[in-house]
């Protein structure tokens, strides 16, 4: 019996599975590249873009200068050494004759990266500069990686998030931040946020918002713990217009289209983790709060401390078209390429995409995706506006208000610093005109009314700008117009002015023979449009790098050996070695004593001051002469340093150690008299001391340092550093 023929339904069946089975194999490679590939490679990028900044040729390597090593590099190898001893450091007596370390910012001492680098110190023997250069590099991978994963959630075309991030992800004032290793790690956490927040808002069930909610929570914790205050601060100007999207119509449907948010759901889930958050960081930035009120400048209310840094107009035009003309520290330029293609997006009349929206021919026909455009230029022009504004300063009304009104801005200085907030709105509006730029390329003919065909054509449009930017380039040139800093920190670099404006010529050209091109050439394949970003991607990198890369760098040898220290036996030896007087931040093994500009405790910086002239007489009592910190006298009722060393000079033994650890100081003494017990280490409210096991008040010597009295007879006093949380 012959077996039956398959019918010709069942076959037609079996030929379409089969095709779909093929079409879903092929599609496979493209999902897990989308999904894991891509989101690495956007993670590597900074990597390879600072290739120089972690990885030595030659035995030499791009070394960070200006503030990297004073103030960041050494408090994070003190904190490492002290973690891999299983300590968590509360004061540090290495610096400005003490001072508390677990609120200072600099320490970043909560961070939750440090466990990552505590196992780094462990597993390699110590930390170096170097490394110290890849953990900041690492900061602007995080944020590169958070901004892709940002704009993937409000951007649909993949190619502009692409080229939106590798291009704002090392602009120039990302890659100018790498001196401030705490800014750059505060910062990497701004675009996480906006995800959280975002995947919060489109949330489809109570379980994911709870995910996401989870999410927020340890982002915040991480941006809180960065270790720069100021950026803290300002996440209030990128967060809370933020959420003004979700609040308006027509910026929400553009952005989420016609999605519903669950309002109850969303709010509850915010709140739960603004109240985590709190809970777990509240005792940390409080005492960074009142450290800050008690370190001198750093109180507020000081008009002229916080305008010291002039950032103005000049300073804008510098930071979008000319960086020397720019101050440094607030100049964003992201390269001609990028600004174009914003530029086009905002003054085309039409952004037509393949969807084929562009039929309509009257504005009373727009749909409401063109509606939606319309609001969100606004939208971004007023936010970009007035985040300049403000940074403009004593030339600002607006910053004058804030000054006078809002909590906590008077204490922040060198507002150019702000423009760190524009990174991720110019990384936006830079994906959405990216994917306008390319529904520009997918037509040949752009439908606008006529009499205005030629005037709003993108290639006039792109001509018009040009000029425009040229002529500001050409006129900062021509009269030699350099910020300050240029002049004294980048005189290497004077060569590469120039520069701006050859690349800015082969940026506009390129932009312009891709729109020529696509005149003639289709430009709706993925393939086609993939080269066009390879290449305007190129172009910027080049546009940026030649300057963005090497600025306050310098070549320096690797250090052979890692470095490491016992921070036990460095405590207990400072009782021996002679303190240091330089202007510096934490120093060992001679502890220093020695103040940085608006630094340190307001009440120690008056002591230095009304004691100088007797500067003799306080470096014995400082310990520069000989290491002394222990003094015994009978009275600290002295105007002169001069009398409180005479009075002490007759009590030469005033007892002996018994352990230190920074935080905790035994002492053992046999007072033949009634007198004063004075450790010179500055006093803060959460010092404590015990005079044979119980506490009793501590009085002050010249209103800084710690003093306890003691009767006479064989004592063991204990002063220890405990703070409330702890």
């Amino acid at each position: 019996m012959s077996a039956k023929k398959p019918s010709k339904h069942r076959t037609r069946r079996r030929v379409a599975s089969a095709a779909k089975d093929k079409a879903s194999t092929s599609r496979q490679p493209r999902h897990l590249w989308s999904r894991f590939g891509l989101p690495a490679a956007i993670f590597c990028w900074p990597f390879l873009y600072l290739f120089r900044h972690v990885l030595a040729i030659n035995g030499q390597y791009a070394a960070i200068g200006n503030d990297f090593i004073l103030l960041y590099y050494k408090y994070k190898l003190y904190l490492l050494a002290c973690l891999s001893d299983f300590h968590f450091p509360l004061w540090s007596p290495a610096e400005g004759a003490g001072y508390p370390f677990y609120t200072n910012p600099f320490t970043q001492a909560f961070y939750p990266l440090n466990l990552l680098l505590v196992l780094w110190y462990k597993i390699l023997g110590g930390y170096n500069p170097l490394d110290y250069q890849v953990y900041t590099v690492l900061g602007i991978s995080i944020f590169a990686l958070g901004l892709f994963m940002w704009l993937r959630q409000i951007n649909t075309n993949l190619r502009s998030v692409v080229f939106s991030v590798l291009i704002m992800s090392v602009s120039f004032k990302v890659t100018e931040l790498i001196r401030f290793p705490n800014a750059v790690h505060t910062a990497a956490w701004y675009p996480w946020i906006l995800y959280a927040l975002t995947r919060i808002m489109r949330s489809k069930s109570s379980k994911d918002a709870m995910i996401n909610g989870f999410l927020l929570t340890l982002f915040l914790i991480c941006h809180l713990t960065g270790g720069y205050p100021y950026y803290v601060y300002y996440s209030l100007f990128l967060l809370a217009p933020y959420m003004l999207v979700f609040l308006f119509k027509p910026l929400h449907l553009r952005i989420l289209g016609p999605r519903s948010i669950r309002w109850r759901r969303a709010i509850t889930t915010l709140a739960a983790s603004g109240i985590v958050t709190l809970l777990v960081c509240a005792p940390y930035v409080l005492g960074i709060k009142r450290l800050m009120s008690e370190t001198i400048d750093r109180a507020g209310k000081d008009f002229s401390y916080s305008t010291a840094h002039v950032f103005n107009f000049e300073d804008t035009l510098g930071s979008l078209m000319f960086p020397p003309a720019s101050s440094t520290e607030g100049w964003y330029f992201f390269g001609i390429a990028g600004l174009l293609v914003i530029l086009l997006y905002m003054f085309c009349r039409r952004t037509v995409n393949r969807e084929g929206e562009g039929k309509d021919r009257g504005k009373e026909n727009l749909t409401p995706q063109r509606l939606g455009d319309l609001w969100l230029k606004l939208f971004f022009i007023i936010w970009i506006c007035i985040i300049t504004y403000i940074s403009y300063g004593r030339h600002s009304y607006l910053f004058k208000l804030l000054w006078n009104y809002m909590p906590g801005f008077s204490s922040l200085r060198v507002w150019g610093r702000l423009n760190i907030i524009l990174v991720p709105i110019l990384a936006w509006l830079l994906s959405i005109a990216y994917a306008s730029f390319e529904s520009t390329l997918s037509v040949k003919k752009i439908p606008v009314p006529k009499k205005l065909s030629y005037l709003l054509s993108p290639i006039v449009v792109l001509a018009a700008v040009y000029a425009c930017i040229l002529c500001v380039q050409i006129y900062f040139y021509h009269n030699n117009i350099n910020d300050r800093l240029w002049n004294i920190y980048f005189k290497n670099l004077s060569p590469q002015r120039l520069y701006f404006i050859v690349y800015g010529v082969a940026a506009f050209a390129a932009i312009l023979s891709i729109l020529l091109l696509s005149k003639r050439i289709s430009f709706k394949s993925n393939r086609a449009l993939t080269v066009v970003l390879a290449v305007l991607v190129l172009v910027a990198t080049v546009e940026m790098r030649h300057v963005g890369a090497r600025v306050w760098t310098y070549q320096r040898q690797v250090d052979r050996e890692r470095n490491t220290f016992d921070v036990v036996k460095v405590n207990e030896a400072s009782f021996n070695l002679r303190r240091s007087d330089r202007n510096d931040t934490i120093s060992l093994p001679n502890f220093s004593v020695g103040v940085l500009p608006n630094w340190y405790f307001g009440r120690y910086n008056k002591f230095l001051k009304e004691t100088e002239g007797e500067l003799e007489a306080r470096r014995v009592l400082l310990g520069i002469q000989d290491g002394s910190k222990i003094f015994f006298s009978q009275s600290l009722k002295h105007s002169t340093v001069g009398a409180f060393l005479q009075d002490a000079s007759r009590y030469q033994r005033p007892g002996q150690l018994l352990s230190y650890t920074g935080d905790e100081l035994t002492w053992e003494i046999s007072a033949s008299t009634a007198g004063y017990l004075s450790f010179i280490d500055n006093w803060d409210r959460n010092w404590k001391v015990f005079v044979d096991g119980k506490e009793t008040d501590i009085e002050l010597l010249f209103g800084t340092f710690k003093s306890v009295h003691l009767e006479p007879g064989r004592h063991q006093v204990r002063f220890c550093y405990q703070p409330g949380l702890f």
